[in-house]
């Protein structure tokens, strides 16, 4: 599974990912200077810890963000786990400081929200921000969250799907062209039925 933005291609970390990640098994792109130690070490808890024993379903964790033009992975982010009992999930993000500032974070986003509307479990989506991060803060108020407190030093951004104009155009728009590529194919099949009668 991945998705695919104007400037980025974005894999989940799934646990054979991640083992091939830690080896320096990766062939396709470079890690060089998203593998930190700290990211190595999220990885191997990850590896160790999460996929062994609460094993998230696809997609609900985190993903890589691999920049098209130079074929190397610039940062992640994605999902915390499955959705609670009330559909909630929370997200999170990362870019690396070389590459920030350009938007990556907005279409990285945006490409996982998307990808959350084809999962009906999920009704709302929580971010958490620190108080001074002014550029995570414009980018959840950009996606349409909404501050609905704080914790810890940090600011929390909440979106209802059911409630956000925005996605819930893009669901529709969605819904209809996953139909209109059914219906399509199904006219055609009725119609040749008809001529060869």
């Amino acid at each position: 599974m991945k998705l695919e933005t104007e400037n980025l291609i974005l894999y989940p970390l799934t646990k054979s990912l991640i083992q091939q990640i830690l080896n320096d098994e990766v062939m396709d792109y470079s890690t060089k200077e998203w593998l930190t130690e700290d990211n190595r070490t999220l990885l191997t808890w990850m590896y160790e810890e999460l996929y062994a024993f609460i094993p998230p379903k696809m997609g609900f964790t985190s993903w890589i963000f691999i920049e098209k033009s130079t074929n190397q992975v610039i940062g992640d982010g994605g999902y915390k786990g499955n959705p609670d009992s009330r559909g909630e999930i929370e997200i999170g993000y990362e870019i690396i400081e070389s590459k920030r500032q350009k938007g990556y974070a907005t279409e990285a986003i945006e490409a996982l929200l998307e990808w959350t509307l084809t999962q009906d479990e999920v009704k709302s989506i929580i971010a958490k921000c620190h108080y001074k991060n002014i550029p995570s803060q414009s980018l959840l108020d950009k996606l349409g969250f909404k501050l609905i407190g704080e914790e810890d030093e940090m600011d929390l951004y909440q979106i209802k799907l059911e409630e956000n104009s925005f996605l819930s155009i893009s669901k529709y728009v969605m819904t209809g062209i996953i139909t209109a590529c059914l219906i399509i194919p199904i006219a055609k099949v009725v119609k040749h039925i008809k001529k060869s009668k």
